[in-house]
C-alpha cells in the first residue's frame, strides 16, 4: 500500500535457496493492490503486505483491520503474511542490544497497536513506554503510558479498528511528506521505536543523541537520520544492498524458506538476519 517510489529488487543467497525479494508499491491504492494479489497468488512461494496489518495487536486481543482482510482475502493459494510474525518474533529481541542506555531511558512507541510486542518488550526491560496511538494514528496531541493506553484501547478498538486506513497510517505519495508535528513527545523520550513512515511524517527537526528503533529504511532514510543528529539506529531489519526491508517482506521469505513462526529467530538468526545496532554520527 507504500509509494512505488521506494521499490527495489535483490536476489539473495540463503544457504542451498536463493531468493528474489521484490517490493511493489500500489501508492495507497486498495483496488490496484487487490488486483496484484490476485495476479501474483500461486505464481510465488510467499507474499508479504505491507501497509494494512490483518488485526491490530493490545495485549492477547487482536481487533480486525477491515483493509488489511479484504486484501487477504484475495489470497488463496500464496501463503500471505502482514509482518506480525516478524514483530513478534524477531523484532523484540533488538532490546538486548539497549544495556548502553541509562537505566529508566523513556521510549516513544508511535503505534503500539503495530508494535505490541517491541513495547511490552521495552517495558519489560525497564525503558517506560509512552504510547504515540492517539497522535500518530488520530492526530491527537497525546501520548499514554503504556499501561493508561492498554485501558483505553480495550475500550474504544471495537469502534477505532472499523476507521479508514488512510486515515490512520500514510499510503502512497502521503509517505514521502513531513508534517513535524509532536515535538512535545519526541523530546520526552530517549528512545523512538516503531514503522519508519510514522517515524518519518513527524521527525523533528533535531533527534540529537536519540535511539531509533525501526527497519524498512534506504540510505536516504537513513541519511536523514544522522543529520537530525541521532545517535544510533536500532534496524529492526537486515540491510541488503543499501535497502532494509520492512517486516512483512522478512516474514515472506522466511515462509518461503519453509519457516514456522516460532522457528523465525533460530531461522533469522542462522541467516543474519536479526536486529543490529548502528552508530549514525562517527
Amino acid at each position: 500500500m507504500g509509494t512505488n517510489s521506494r521499490d527495489y529488487q535483490v536476489k539473495l543467497n540463503c544457504g542451498q535457496e536463493t531468493i528474489l525479494l521484490e517490493r511493489r508499491g500500489c501508492n495507497g491504492r486498495l483496488d490496484l493492490a487487490a488486483r496484484l494479489l490476485k495476479k501474483l497468488d500461486g505464481r510465488v512461494d510467499a507474499l508479504g503486505l505491507g501497509g494494512a496489518n490483518f488485526n491490530y495487536h493490545l495485549g492477547s486481543r487482536c481487533y480486525p483491520c477491515p483493509a488489511g482482510r479484504y486484501l487477504a482475502r484475495q489470497v488463496k493459494e500464496t501463503p500471505l503474511v502482514d509482518g506480525s510474525g516478524w514483530k513478534q518474533w524477531v523484532e523484540p529481541r533488538a532490546i538486548d542490544q539497549l544495556a548502553f542506555l541509562p537505566p529508566g531511558s523513556r521510549a516513544l512507541v508511535v503505534s503500539v497497536l503495530d508494535r505490541f510486542w517491541l513495547a511490552r518488550a521495552l517495558q519489560a526491560a525497564g525503558y517506560p513506554v509512552l504510547a504515540g496511538d492517539a497522535a500518530f494514528g488520530l492526530k491527537l496531541p497525546l501520548g499514554f503510558p503504556l499501561s493508561t493506553f492498554m485501558i483505553l484501547g480495550y475500550l474504544t478498538m471495537p469502534l477505532l479498528a472499523h476507521l479508514p486506513l488512510g486515515y490512520l497510517y500514510p499510503l502512497g505519495h502521503d509517505q514521502e511528506k513531513s508534517y513535524p508535528h509532536y515535538h512535545h513527545l519526541f523530546a520526552r523520550v530517549k528512545i523512538i521505536a516503531g514503522d519508519w513512515h510514522f517515524i518519518r511524517r513527524h521527525l523533528p527537526v533535531s533527534l540529537a543523541g536519540k535511539v531509533v528503533i525501526t527497519g524498512g529504511t534506504t540510505p536516504g532514510d537513513r541519511e536523514l537520520l544522522r543529520r537530525r543528529g541521532a545517535a544510533w539506529l536500532l534496524a529492526t531489519t537486515p540491510v541488503f544492498e543499501g535497502f532494509s526491508p520492512a517486516a512483512n517482506a522478512m516474514e515472506a521469505m522466511l515462509v518461503a524458506l519453509g519457516a514456522a513462526a516460532p522457528q523465525y529467530p533460530a531461522l533469522a538468526g542462522k541467516l543474519g538476519w536479526l536486529p543490529s545496532l548502528y552508530c549514525l554520527q562517527k
